[in-house]
């Protein structure tokens, strides 16, 4: 009925404006998928300048094409072009040209350079989105390089909730931090890369091997149900065409950084971030055989810099083909940070006054196989393969005040802290599409996941000025230490999903979606770390020359007693003293779950899902704190056993064709992260950490309603409220202890709701529909969110920890009222060039870091703003320039508390710099 509407309307228009052009009107179908619409391909009219492009439902019209005979041409990236001749105009009358597209070898050749596939579109993504019942966001490949993303964390950081926390190695999603979300790639959970994180790290994932993010902020039931804020899942780039090779190099500056001539990096490890032994190296506490220096090495020339390469090839097995995608990368990076870091009482008295300055090298290399063979009608095998090793060293000088050191201000403390953080990821997938009949399909996938995280020697100095010398610390060996710590952890998964189309083949609408779906998931996550401190204990204050360490701590100072090495199990003469403290972690996930989609009447689809979760987590230890495993047991075991059923339920009503009303609701869970429950202490120069046994999982409750409307393709207006009760959260603070030390409490209750809107528009558009005039494109997007959160501030008694909280009740740590996301984007398009240049700003209003305790206020991050200047030009088919500076502004990030007297104390301020950065780019 819409179609004989859309010709009978397109009839009067050409008959009311003239008799001597007339119209020509239609739908292109998508071999590829089943003769689904096919959007946003280009339509046309031979030997014209008219034209026009197909519509989210692949519909088009050409309008005002004079009377006569032509040849109508249909194109799309990597799809055979379709000509059809002999198409006649008549005055006054529409002509119905309808169209199939399908892919060949011989059309991908064409326009691989020039387009990406329409799944990393950001219009592709819309309306995916768009189409889906469920509430969901992606960013692609498209958005990433017209924002300058460089990352997967970056990334997510752009969609509406999303922020990230200075210090922090993950996002907050709704104010929900790391033990919050899941991360999955291409549908499978991925292990951590870091004790201290229940997620892998994001930027890991850099944006030359992702083809879409999607941010689940609604929990359904293909999820694991351990997830408040959002899964964060990462679609690995493919081939685009029949074949590609592309070389990138680029260089940059920090501004901050760039001024530093003698840019200090610990002795060890190399450029490219290996070298450092991880093993263990004492054999004998009377031996000092340390490989590396306690003096660090210093670098002139602190570039930033980067190499790509990418390629693959599509090969014709008969009817079916195989694609091969391969990506290798290096890439490293230099960060100079000068400050200061304070620590007040109640009242604004000193505990801490240091002056910080503090030198950070990164450095990565990635490696990455994607090998799909497609066959039959839509089905195929993939395997992706993903190595990435990450490499930071940093090192940070401390001088002033500490009181636990000296308490005495003539006499200030001095600390070089040298660290090295080596991470390696090795990730492994075998996908699967299978479509068994015409109404059911099988979708499977395993994976095998392996994470090394090493913290290898670790060194720590402190020191006295003592009547302008320096000289060591006694009282606490502690104080003077290399620590040494490893982590294995082995991930396995799986999913097998059957899903029944209950749509018969002679239904009146197609288009409705009407499904039964039933599925497993399986997951196994095993982790071991250990890990070893060897403390140097002095007797009396030796004098040291800060400039060269190394003087003092070597084997002769052993041998004339000046000093003696302990670990936290002994001295020498213990023969337990070398033994390392461990933790072991053992989590299995096993998960049935299905649900139903069902369009019940016009315009409106339910989809309502059910899920079990059997959980089982132990966690066992041996620490310098307490034990699970001696006789007798000096500490519980983390034990959690657990059958949760997570209902979900999507509403969908399509208020017409273009707008859309979303209601979700759902209950979820979070499980305490490991190293959360592992009672080991982690100490740093500013905090003492350790896990607590007895934490509890928190039940989470969920509910969001959204309305979208879409203008047109490539255009969304959204805007979206929320509401989320947590019953026993989980928090991050200072406990009663006489280091005020950090751990993690469950706290009554917490409640966030808040409103999201998000504005993508296109302020001009014209398409290259001219032949050699091009076309150009101005863009801005805006998201834009409110939230509000609170909880209950109690000390519960299902934990042994005692914790005085300063108020009754206040707002979630990091959880920002307001966060702004904008960017405006111009793109020139040309036969010989293209050309983008975009501006992309952020902010966010002040935020807790943690919450108060014991008298003491809440310290807070100031919110800031960030902008960044993004350029790239396209010369030919081959030859790519990108220039950028992010971080324009430079604002200063900072953490504050208030006092008893109302004054606001900085604690920590710091200038990152802005980052400057140009490369180039060839494809062949």
């Amino acid at each position: 009925m819409k179609r004989i509407f859309t010709v009978v309307a397109l009839f009067w228009v050409s008959a009311f404006f003239g008799q001597e052009t007339g119209t020509i009107a239609g739908k292109l179908l998508d071999k590829e998928s089943n003769n689904q619409p096919l959007p946003f391909a280009n339509v046309i009219v031979g030997g014209t300048a008219k034209g026009s492009s197909t519509n989210f439902d692949g519909l088009y019209e050409i309008t005002g094409v004079p009377v006569g005979t032509y040849t109508l041409e249909f194109s799309f990236t990597g799809y055979q072009t379709v000509e059809i001749p002999n198409v006649v105009i008549e005055g006054g009358k529409v002509a119905v040209v309808d169209a199939t597209m399908g892919a060949t070898a011989a059309a991908l050749e064409e326009v691989i350079i020039k387009v990406v596939t329409s799944r990393e579109r950001e219009e592709a993504l819309l309306l995916e989105q768009k189409n889906a019942v469920e509430i969901k966001q992606a960013i692609g490949a498209q958005e990433l390089a017209r924002k300058g993303v460089s990352d997967a964390e970056a990334a997510v950081t752009k969609i509406t909730g999303v922020t990230k926390q200075e210090g922090e190695k993950n996002v907050f999603v709704r104010g929900l931090g790391d033990r919050y979300n899941s991360t999955s790639l291409n549908g499978l959970p991925l292990p951590s890369d870091n004790p201290t994180y229940k997620n892998i790290t994001l930027d890991l994932f850099t944006s030359d091997i992702i083809k879409t993010i999607g941010v689940s902020k609604v929990f359904g039931s293909r999820l694991y149900g351990d997830v408040a804020g959002a899964n964060i899942n990462i679609e690995s780039k493919e081939i685009i065409g029949k074949e590609e090779f592309k070389v990138s190099i680029s260089s940059g500056i920090n501004t901050v950084t760039l001024n530093e001539d003698n840019f200090l990096v610990a002795d060890g490890a190399n450029g490219f971030g290996t070298g450092l032994d991880k093993e263990f190296p004492l054999a004998d506490l009377t031996q000092y055989e340390f490989n590396n220096s306690l003096d660090p090495d210093s670098q002139s020339t602190p570039f930033n810099s980067s190499v790509t390469i990418s390629g693959g090839k599509k090969f014709d097995i008969g009817e079916n083909r195989l694609s091969v995608f391969l990506i290798g990368g290096f890439d490293n990076k230099y960060q100079f940070k000068e400050g200061f870091s304070k620590q007040i009482n109640a009242i604004g008295g000193f505990a801490r006054n240091l002056k910080v300055q503090e030198y950070e090298y990164n450095v990565s290399q990635k490696l990455m196989g994607n090998f799909k063979y497609s066959f039959g009608n839509g089905n195929y095998l993939a395997a992706n393969s993903i190595y990435i090793h990450d490499n930071t060293q940093s090192i940070s000088d401390y001088f002033g005040q500490q009181d636990s050191v000296s308490d005495d201000p003539d006499r200030p403390t001095f600390i070089r802290r040298q660290q090295t953080n080596n991470n390696n990821i090795f990730i492994n997938q075998l996908l699967g599409y299978f479509n068994i009949t015409d109404k059911l399909t099988l979708d499977f996938g395993g994976s095998f996941s392996n994470a090394k995280s090493d913290e290898p020697d670790r060194r720590q100095n402190t020191f006295l000025q003592i009547d302008d010398e320096f000289r060591t610390t006694t009282g606490s060996a502690g104080l003077n230490h290399r620590f040494f710590s490893k982590l294995n952890e082995d991930d396995i998964a799986g999913k097998t999903i059957l899903t029944y189309d209950l749509n018969t083949s002679d239904s009146d609408d197609q288009k409705k979606v009407n499904t039964i779906e039933l599925g497993i998931n399986y997951r196994k996550t095993e982790r071991q770390f250990d890990f070893i401190q060897y403390s140097t204990n002095f007797e009396s204050q030796i004098l040291v020359d800060k400039d060269n360490i190394d003087a003092l701590f070597n084997q002769q100072s052993i041998d004339t007693n000046v000093f003696s090495l302990v670990t936290d199990r002994g001295r020498a003469d213990n023969p337990n003293a070398l033994s390392p403290f461990f933790y072991t972690a053992d989590r299995t996930i096993f998960s049935p779950f299905g649900s139903t989609t069902l369009s019940l009447v016009e315009h409106l689809t339910l989809n309502l899902g059910v899920r079990l979760d059997n959980v089982e987590q132990i966690v066992d230890y041996d620490t310098e704190l307490i034990s699970s495993i001696s006789n007798p047991a000096s500490g519980p075991t983390g034990k959690i056993e657990e059958n949760y059923i997570l209902p979900s339920m999507s509403i969908k009503y399509n208020l017409s064709e273009n707008s859309i009303l979303r209601l979700a609701g759902s209950k979820t869970y979070t499980l305490p992260q490991f190293i959360e429950v592992a009672p080991f202490l982690y100490e740093d120069v500013n905090f003492s950490r350790f896990g607590n046994p007895l934490l509890q999982p928190s039940d989470d409750y969920n509910v969001d309603l959204k309305y979208e409307w879409y203008p047109t393709s490539g255009e969304i207006i959204a805007i979206t409220g929320f509401f989320k009760y947590i019953d026993y959260p989980i928090n991050t603070i200072e406990v009663n202890s006489a280091g005020n030390d950090i751990s993690f409490v469950n706290t009554p209750e917490a409640t966030a709701f808040g409103v999201e809107l998000e504005i993508r528009k296109d302020v001009f558009n014209k398409e290259a529909r001219e032949g050699a005039n091009g076309s150009h494109k101005l863009t801005t997007g805006l998201n834009v969110s409110y939230l509000n959160t609170k909880q209950t501030l109690e000390d519960v008694d299902t934990d042994e920890l005692t914790v005085r909280f300063t108020n009754k009740e206040d707002n979630l740590s990091g959880a920002s009222d307001l966060l702004i996301n904008a960017d405006l984007t111009y793109t020139i398009n040309r036969e010989k060039y293209d050309f983008l240049s975009s501006l992309v700003f952020n902010y966010f209003s002040d935020r807790i870091f943690t919450i108060g305790v014991a008298g003491r206020e809440n310290i807070v991050e100031t919110g800031i703003p960030t902008l960044d200047f993004i350029n790239k030009l396209k010369l030919g088919k081959h030859f790519g320039i990108s220039i950028s500076a992010k971080n324009i502004l430079d604002p200063k990030f900072t953490l504050t508390q208030d006092t008893t007297a109302g004054e606001t104390i900085d604690l920590t301020s710091y200038k990152k710099g802005i980052n400057i950065s140009a490369g180039i780019s060839y494809e062949f």
